[in-house]
């Protein structure tokens, strides 16, 4: 899918403020809320806006305890691993990496003891070989955010000023 740049433009805005209306996004556009939302359900429908959430804050849920997991598995199983570890709650965000793991977790836990059960959960899943933990002690940036002046900067003129160029 191409973006143009008012397609960059909205995802700008969204991300900044996922509640705002198609009503204050067409004023800063410049362009009709039937567009906005035209647009936005173009975005959706192609993938490219994934959902809408809302952004919680772990240290006022309880969740105080915040760490890296590097994974070891055996090649033959590690999808299965994979699928397995998709399913704890406790597991926010699974990669598949290079280097010396196979994967690199994030998990998120009240306190240290519902930290090792879910090592030791995770130790017993058959196919896992080892695992390397590393406590989050601070977290100075975290983000949900995409770098979008790029795109920005490559977009497509909207529909308009190509068709005005043409003339």
């Amino acid at each position: 899918m191409k973006l143009d740049k008012r397609d960059v433009k909205i995802l700008s805005i969204l991300q900044e403020d996922g509640r705002a209306s198609y009503s204050s996004i067409a004023k800063q556009l410049n362009i009709s809320e039937a567009a906005v939302y035209a647009r936005v359900n173009k975005l959706v429908k192609e993938g490219v806006i994934k959902g809408f959430t809302a952004i919680l804050d772990e240290s006022k849920l309880n969740l105080g305890i915040g760490a890296f997991i590097g994974l070891r598995a055996t090649p033959s199983k590690y999808a299965e691993v994979l699928s397995q570890l998709a399913s704890f709650p406790e597991v926010t965000e699974i990669h598949d990496v290079t280097g010396d793991y196979y994967a690199i977790l994030k998990v998120k836990t009240r306190n240290k003891e519902e930290l090792a059960v879910l090592l030791d959960k995770i130790g017993r899943l058959d196919g896992v070989v080892s695992t390397d933990t590393k406590l989050i002690l601070r977290t100075i940036k975290e983000t949900t955010k995409l770098p979008l002046s790029r795109l920005e900067e490559t977009a497509w003129p909207p529909r308009q000023a190509r068709v005005r160029a043409k003339q």
